[in-house]
């Protein structure tokens, strides 16, 4: 590992996290919806595991990270294959990359993710052999209840297999948990991508030999410090929803830079070596995030200052809910909510500041906003965006 312990100031951090998610200078789009969608495909696998428990979000994400996209881009790679959607990290819905999924279910496997965890059931003993059999069912496409009907004719045909209390759990959530395996996608039961989150699954793509657990977790430490670096172990493994020690253990087998997190060097940070640090004062535009987004949540609860500030994380993170809001982001950092309406085929833009904004930033934010308003509803008659302060 490399070992020059440069500073990393707040400053700092928020410009690296911002031109990492293409939210400085937008990434290179994908061209348009005739494109062959690769640029699309290696933008989300740079921008990591896109999160998608809102399925409105990810287009909305993309849109504000990336040059010249439509939403029928997704759509289009997601019909396609290149680009599938799971339970994976802290079993969370994610969009991948088909080729990267592999990695992405294996560290999600080992960390527990899926299948049995309910209040005192152990994994059964035999469990493997059920989801083997239950991938093979999979390869095609199969609707929620098609896969719960499977598991019941599996256990009764397998009456020996499982423990009763573990069926009996599982058959009270209709085998939700189960269901929720890292090793199947999900897919649109009417094979027609829109606005609502996908409701049927299939079998993910299959894991390429070589793929080992020391190859996995380097790749997903090497892909997070990518996206989100630099970034100390406790943000890699909270991302991953991992204890620390695998995170630690790839980090050193890794070539990586180390940095103090400020002038006391309370903390260690760990960076690929030619992963862009803009300068502390790198003009940043506002952009507008969606629910739940990646730039917030990459860091340990308690890291995320570079671009949340703390005063405003309750008002961002509705606690009773679990929901996390639409941000605005001002100078890079968040600085408001915000929320679309369309109504008699006029679209509203609101946003709400948590601070009086100026009159540069209120133009800025005013221009982005009605840009955003258009994506979201191309065909609308007209696009308002209103500004408010509390």
């Amino acid at each position: 590992m490399r070992t020059p312990q440069d500073t990393a100031t707040a400053a700092g951090l928020n410009r690296a996290l911002l031109a990492r998610q293409g939210l400085l200078d937008r990434h290179k789009g994908p061209g348009g919806a005739k494109h062959s969608g690769k640029p699309l495909v290696s933008a989300i696998e740079q921008i990591c595991a896109l999160q998608a428990q809102q399925w409105s979000s990810p287009p909305v994400g993309l849109w504000s990270r990336l040059a010249d996209f439509v939403a029928a881009d997704l759509w289009a790679v997601l019909d396609k294959g290149d680009v599938v959607t799971g339970i994976l990290m802290r079993r969370t819905l994610h969009l991948v990359s088909a080729a990267e999924h592999p990695v992405w279910a294996r560290i999600a496997a080992e960390t527990g993710v899926g299948g049995w965890l309910l209040r005192g059931v152990e994994t059964p003993e035999r469990a493997d052999d059920m989801l083997k059999d239950t991938i093979a069912y999979a390869q095609q496409t199969r609707t929620g209840d098609e896969l719960t009907a499977f598991a019941d004719q599996w256990v009764q045909e397998h009456p020996d297999a499982l423990p009763a209390k573990a069926v009996t759990a599982q058959q009270e959530y209709k085998w939700r948990p189960f269901r929720a395996q890292p090793a199947f996608v999900k897919v649109p039961a009417d094979d027609s991508w829109g606005a609502k989150t996908p409701a049927a699954y299939r079998a993910g793509p299959p894991t390429p030999r070589g793929l080992t657990s020391e190859k996995a977790w380097e790749t997903a430490v090497t892909r997070h410090l990518g996206a989100f670096g630099p970034a100390g172990a406790d943000d890699i493994a909270y991302w991953l929803g991992s204890p620390a020690g695998p995170v630690k253990a790839a980090i050193g087998r890794l070539d990586l830079d180390t940095l103090g997190e400020d002038a006391g060097g309370r903390r260690v940070l760990y960076d690929l070596p030619d992963a862009p640090r803009p300068a502390d004062d790198t003009a940043a535009p506002p952009r507008f995030l969606p629910a739940f987004d990646n730039a917030l949540l990459a860091f340990a609860a308690n890291r995320r200052a570079r671009i949340l500030p703390d005063a405003y994380k309750e008002r961002v993170y509705l606690k009773r809910n679990l929901r996390w809001l639409p941000t605005l982001l001002v100078d890079g950092l968040v600085a408001g909510v915000w929320s679309a309406e369309t109504k008699r085929g006029v679209v509203t833009l609101t946003v709400t500041a948590f601070d009086k904004l100026t009159k540069v930033a209120a133009a800025e934010v005013e221009a982005e906003g009605e840009a955003l308003a258009r994506f979201i509803e191309p065909a609308a008659k007209d696009h308002v965006v209103r500004i408010t302060a509390s």
